[in-house]
């Protein structure tokens, strides 16, 4: 865990509980901003914590060698769970071959969701005293629900997908984290999360 001043602890936690109350209860008014304004505004949030922890940020951005074993076993789990979807009539509410969704699968995911998740939220459940294991099935409930949060806006038919992917992102938060509590690797992390989510793409295209 990196070390932060109390002040700098504080404005972290407020922080995280900002982000998470915002983006649970305040999602329709944040959308009607703009289709991008979630997204300006979790940047808003990993940005002001890189702040927070300065120079001490570059320590988790170290990549240990068993990152790159576990990023391509996630790519074949993320292959199989699109195609497990397929198996059981689950209909992927995406269309995969849009620019627009192969950047948000491939890029932008992996690095925001991680950096507010693995990071912002992680760091400051930390801070405020929960041991690392329960921070790490903490995070990973909180990621979940996050993808869970969607079936209170979606359309019928998208919601056993919902529910499908809502299971399936706690094991994936649960293996990202795996990487933040033992290797305190951040990128460790987005390498799995992009693992997993490029499997999730490939498969869409055989």
């Amino acid at each position: 865990m990196a070390i932060l001043t109390p002040k700098r602890g504080k404005l972290l936690s407020s922080l995280a509980l900002t982000y998470l109350f915002v983006r649970f209860f305040l999602t329709l008014q944040l959308d009607a901003l703009s289709s991008f304004a979630a997204y300006v505004f979790e940047v808003a949030c990993v940005l002001a914590a890189l702040l927070l922890f300065g120079r001490q940020t570059l320590s988790y951005l170290s990549t240990p060698k068993e990152s790159v074993l576990a990023s391509a076993f996630a790519l074949f789990i993320g292959f199989g769970i699109f195609k497990l979807a397929g198996i059981v009539g689950i209909v992927i509410p995406f269309t995969m071959t849009d620019s627009s969704t192969i950047l948000m699968l491939l890029m932008v995911a992996p690095v925001l969701e991680e950096a507010l998740f693995r990071f912002l939220i992680w760091q400051s459940a930390l801070h405020v005293g929960f041991r690392p294991r329960i921070t790490l099935v903490l995070t990973s409930a909180i990621f979940s629900y996050a993808h869970f949060h969607a079936v209170w806006f979606v359309s019928p038919d998208v919601i056993p997908f919902v529910y499908f992917q809502t299971g399936y992102t706690f094991f994936l938060g649960l293996a990202c984290g795996l990487f933040v509590l033992r290797y305190a690797s951040l990128a460790g992390a987005m390498l799995v999360h992009f693992g997993f989510n490029l499997g999730f793409f490939l498969a869409s295209q055989v």
